[in-house]
């Protein structure tokens, strides 16, 4: 077998599974139809309604002091995480639209998803789709 991502940027073993996996669907997706996965990815939802993708005026329809603080902080969370990523992302030459803070939104809340959906099937195992991208 040949290792691909993990060859190439060891790195990406230093970071939490998460966002290494994060970063392994943005990479896949920067394939575009090169990528077996693409069938699968045109059928991902475009947008989640989780707190990190609120904008300003959502933020203020909450109206409660303490969900618009938890809402600024989870967003404040998300920008400092997708700074990290940022540099490996740039390494790994991601296409522009990819290297933004509302695709790294989108792919953290697809990963959430996924992880989610997965663990209640599998009992925790990783997923097939993990494996895809950690050894070709």
């Amino acid at each position: 077998m040949k290792l691909c991502l993990l060859h190439s940027n060891p790195i990406i073993l230093t970071l939490l599974p998460r966002f290494a996996f994060t970063i392994f669907l943005l990479y896949e997706i920067n394939k575009g139809k090169a990528s077996p996965w693409y069938p699968y990815f045109l059928h991902l939802p475009r947008s989640y309604s989780i707190l990190t993708a609120f904008d300003e005026l959502e933020m203020q329809a909450l109206q409660v002091d303490y969900a618009i603080w938890a809402t600024q902080k989870a967003v404040t969370k998300a920008k400092y995480e997708w700074e990290q990523a940022f540099t490996l992302m740039k390494e790994l030459k991601l296409k522009p639209p990819l290297l933004t803070f509302r695709a790294w939104i989108w792919a953290t809340g697809t990963v959430q998803i996924i992880a989610r959906d997965k663990i209640a099937q599998t009992s925790g195992n990783i997923c097939y789709l993990c494996k895809h991208f950690l050894v070709r």
